[in-house]
């Protein structure tokens, strides 16, 4: 019986879409009628971008909004990879047609929101999807975590509501994202595509880097990092400028390359056609290379940890053993070749210590944080450090405090309780992945349980040094990743025990 009402829901679904495209594509518009509305509208927008650029623009805007919010609507998955291209570029688009005053923010809230509302909406599903989801440990670690920032509302240290909201928002919204990829990534297909639309995307991302750097910054990319003095001492080092790409800011940009070069190395190793073997190395390339430009030296050691954990997980494979040969040998080249220039000088320092200023002032900003972080158990508040600090909780203890940590963070503003469920969960997540990949008897669903793993694990070290989850072009990468292994473990336990011995690259 419930498999007739689907198939009925798809029915009228699939009705409805079609007499909708009946009426309005084929009768309506499929005419010189049409054509002649088209050509008036294409009219209207050419007239305006040629004598009123503001206008136009914002003509042009709405209408493109509308349609992206209505994709979203339409299908979800399709709305999983607007949100995907969106995260990668809001920022680009900001800097070059708005000199960096477009609500990026507002508007990941509403495509978004307009994508878990498809689900609603769609229907497909939903409530299996939702047992299935909220059953899994990762899921109730993450749920645990969620009531736990909610109770943070009540935290006496905390002196602004807006800024508690802000960051229980954005992770809130985190957690849409890992149901809204769960529910997309319905089979192996659905998750090839996701990986190919952000392999695509990543590697136009780091050819992006490779231009700033081989070409320079464009004009309205300096005019932004020399307007402010703050950011341009943060970008400015050695002589030169970090790259940052179409992202917020270079070390956002090196930590997505980071994790991105991880997973996507892992199955390009694996890849048994040679033409796609070559095709993901090169991107690989680019990704490292605009990793590198970056400046950003935590993304170093997050490449480092990443494959080894991925060598760790497979060191009984002969292909493993090679491969860890020939990360070494690329690795010592880079640590002790001849050839010398800013980048490599940032590589090295990321390995062999450095007497950079920077690490100092960190190293004495954390002894003194520590006594704050032992006599408060709940943390500060959410919102009370660094920039959020200063706006929302002026006035506060940690206002203006620079973490430079994603750890640090979490034990200033949630307390050593906090911190301690944040790495339980992380630990959950590691575990049911490293568990996940020795019980798998599919070789492409263990490649996929590997690279996720040694990603996600990549993710946490850059933890130590950076915050590199929260923003929202690292929560694009990392939550789907999880939702992939998810994914992956339910898909398992309802195959056919004959199945289970596939292995089909």
């Amino acid at each position: 019986m419930e498999a007739q009402s689907i198939i009925r829901r798809r029915t009228r679904r699939n009705s409805v879409a079609q007499y909708f495209e009946r009426i309005f594509l084929e009768e309506k518009l499929n005419n010189w009628l049409g054509y002649l509305l088209f050509t008036g509208i294409a009219g209207v927008f050419g007239y305006l971008l040629a004598r009123q650029t503001f206008l136009g623009l914002s003509l042009f805007g709405f209408v493109l909004g509308f349609f992206t919010i209505i994709a979203c609507l339409m299908s979800t998955e399709v709305g999983l990879y607007i949100n995907l291209c969106y995260s990668f570029f809001a920022f680009h688009l900001s800097r070059f047609l708005f000199q960096d005053n477009f609500p990026v923010g507002v508007v990941t809230d509403v495509l978004l929101g307009a994508t878990f509302l498809s689900l609603i909406i769609r229907n497909v599903g939903l409530r299996k999807n939702l047992n299935q989801f909220a059953r899994s440990p990762v899921v109730i670690g993450i749920l645990v975590l969620v009531f736990y920032l909610l109770i943070e509302l009540f935290n006496p240290y905390g002196h602004s509501f807006e800024g508690w909201f802000q960051t229980f928002r954005r992770f809130l919204e985190s957690v849409f994202l890992l149901f809204i990829s769960y529910v997309v990534f319905t089979g192996y297909p659905s998750m090839r595509r996701f990986v190919t639309v952000l392999f695509v995307l990543c590697t136009i991302t780091g050819l992006y880097g490779c231009i700033q750097q081989w070409h320079g910054l464009f004009n309205f990319e300096l005019a932004w990092v020399t307007a402010d003095d703050n950011r341009f001492g943060l970008f400015f080092i050695m002589g030169d400028f970090r790259k940052f790409s179409t992202m917020s800011d270079p070390t956002a940009y090196g930590v997505v390359m980071a994790s991105c070069t991880v997973f996507f190395s892992i199955i390009a190793w694996n890849q048994k056609n040679r033409v796609h073997k070559f095709v993901i190395f090169g991107g690989i390339l680019l990704m490292c290379l605009g990793m590198g430009y970056s400046g950003t030296r935590t993304a170093n050691v997050m490449v480092a940890a990443g494959i080894a954990m991925f060598i760790m997980l497979t060191l009984n494979r002969k292909s493993t053993r090679w491969f860890a040969a020939a990360a070494a040998l690329v690795f010592i080249f880079l640590l002790y070749g001849p050839y010398v220039n800013s980048t490599i000088i940032r590589f090295r320092t990321s390995f062999m210590g450095s007497q950079d200023e920077s690490y100092k002032v960190r190293d004495v900003n954390r002894a003194f944080i520590q006594p704050y972080i032992h006599s408060h158990p709940i943390g500060g508040g959410l919102g009370t450090t660094g920039a959020s600090g200063l706006r929302f909780n002026r006035g506060h203890y940690l206002a203006g405090f620079p973490p430079d940590s994603g750890y640090l963070r979490k034990a200033l503003e949630t307390g050593w309780i906090g911190l301690g469920l944040i790495c339980v969960l992380y630990f959950i997540i590691l575990k049911f992945g490293i568990r996940a990949y020795f019980r798998s008897r599919s070789e492409k669903f263990k490649l996929l349980y590997a690279a996720s793993t040694a990603a996600i694990f990549s993710f946490y070290i850059a933890e130590f040094a950076q915050e590199a989850i929260g923003q929202i072009t690292d929560v694009v990468v990392y939550y789907p990743i999880i939702a992939i292994m998810l994914r992956l473990q339910q898909m398992e336990r309802a195959r056919d025990p004959k199945e289970e011995g596939e292995t089909e690259q």
